[in-house]
């Protein structure tokens, strides 16, 4: 990368180059998921070398094969984001094959709709172990080998559960989501100017899943008038993840039809 935190344009320099992808490393945890394989198939369409991580690698294999089949380079990795040592052990799998990592999407996360007084002390551990730690560690992680490329972009997911406190989630959920923001945003002030790597995250709104299928979701409430798709989610993310969004940064973008509007 020409400049810490991603390129900015140059004199002339059309936009399709600054979202152009082409020989970055993508790390996507959760990429074997709806949105995870929306995801890499997004940025693997702009050029990068995308690698879904999982605990289950063998769940990235379709993603892994539609990729290659439409032309992309993809390589899928065993991630657990609860064991630290899983995760560096993932990211040094990666650069030893790759010699780089260039932006990391941590997607990986579980829902859970118990209410106040379902949750246990056990549901509690295991949602913000998974949701935030996890992010926690994999950020920290990446550091050092992005930095080596020059630079990077990280973008997290978290919710609109995590801004209004939720609906249907659990309020453990919530709170691993909101948490994310906090996280994003003490990663890009503490990182940013020092290892030129930029922090952002978005907050999906109702999007149609096997879950919300099931559930009968409706878009009452919804400005645009439907659900949102992975797809709407991942274009978001590839936004930040390339150098479009190189003036961005511990910013959350909302991809929630306007359901939730900031004031």
């Amino acid at each position: 990368m020409a400049q810490k935190g991603g390129r900015a344009g140059k004199d002339g320099e059309h936009m399709k180059d600054m979202g152009d992808l082409t020989g970055r490393v993508a790390v996507v945890t959760g990429g074997g998921g709806g949105i995870g394989a929306a995801v890499c198939e997004t940025l693997a369409f702009h050029g990068a070398i995308v690698v879904p991580a999982d605990i289950k690698p063998e769940q990235c294999k379709p993603v892994v094969e539609r990729v290659e089949a439409a032309g992309g380079q993809a390589y899928a990795v065993e991630m657990n984001v609860m064991e630290l040592e899983s995760v560096k052990k993932a990211f040094q799998e990666v650069y030893d094959k790759f010699g780089r990592i260039d932006i990391l999407v941590n997607i990986a996360g579980i829902l859970s709709g118990d209410t106040i007084f379902e949750v246990t002390p056990e549901h509690w551990d295991k949602m913000l172990d998974i949701n935030l730690r996890g992010i926690h560690f994999c950020c920290q992680s990446v550091i050092p080998y992005m930095e080596k490329s020059g630079g990077g972009s990280v973008v997290s997911v978290s919710s609109q559960a995590g801004q209004v406190g939720g609906w249907m989630g659990s309020v453990a959920y919530s709170a691993s989501k909101g948490g994310i923001l906090a996280i994003t945003k003490g990663y890009a002030r503490q990182c940013t100017a020092k290892y030129g790597i930029r922090f952002n995250d978005v907050a999906p709104g109702l999007i149609e899943t096997p879950l919300t299928k099931e559930r009968g979701d409706k878009p009452d409430g919804i400005p645009v008038g439907r659900l949102g798709t992975a797809q709407d989610v991942a274009n978001a993310i590839y936004f930040l993840a390339s150098d479009l969004s190189a003036f961005v940064d511990g910013a959350t973008i909302d991809v929630n039809g306007g359901m939730f509007m900031r004031s």
